[in-house]
């Protein structure tokens, strides 16, 4: 991968972190919205589980501020759509755990009509009773230009880590507005 990689609008870029490379190593991309805001994302990768991200935005006239993630997952895919549908793209990575386990964890990054940028909430899959009975990870996640959609298995009680025997569970976001800013919030596709 080259250091500036540029994500063309609406599409989604996977990042490979499957192969041996030397660590540390930084790579960034250059991510554009329909609107003409950029947004540069820059991981990282400590080691091979371990990475810091950064983003900063630009032509947002009310914010300049470097938002930093550090000691999280390495990046697996990022994609960049209107989940609210208010006109004014968001930024989302996918960033995955190494292990057994190989949970996705998702980060968001608002734009306030375009003004200004800031840290989306993300609620976890535990932190709803309903969707983390049954979740061990190995899911995977879907972009599209109006969903993100996260599909996993479902464990029973005695199932091993590579036997789940509950069938697969379809898990939605969507973006609400809360007191302190945007919500993502996770909700079982009916």
């Amino acid at each position: 991968m080259s250091c500036n990689q540029e994500n063309q609008k609406g599409k989604e870029l996977n990042v490979d972190n499957s192969q041996e490379e030397i660590i540390p190593q930084v790579v960034s991309h250059k991510i554009e919205t329909k609107s003409g805001m950029i947004f540069t994302l820059t991981e990282e990768k400590i080691t091979n589980s371990v990475s810091n991200i950064s983003i900063q935005g630009m032509n947002f006239p009310n914010s300049n501020e470097l938002l930093t993630f550090e000691g999280v997952d390495p990046i697996e895919q990022f994609y960049v759509l209107d989940l609210n549908k208010d006109g004014y793209e968001e930024l989302y990575i996918a960033a995955r755990s190494v292990g057994s386990g190989s949970y996705v964890n998702l980060i968001g990054i608002a734009s306030f009509t375009d003004e200004s940028y800031g840290e989306i909430y993300v609620q976890s899959i535990a932190e709803n009773d309903d969707l983390a009975q049954g979740y061990m990870g190995h899911e995977e996640v879907t972009f599209s230009d109006s969903n993100i959609e996260l599909t996993y298995p479902i464990y029973k009680e005695n199932d091993t880590n590579s036997r789940p025997t509950g069938g697969e569970r379809i898990v939605n976001y969507e973006l609400i507005t809360g007191e302190a800013g945007y919500i993502l919030n996770p909700y079982l596709q009916i």
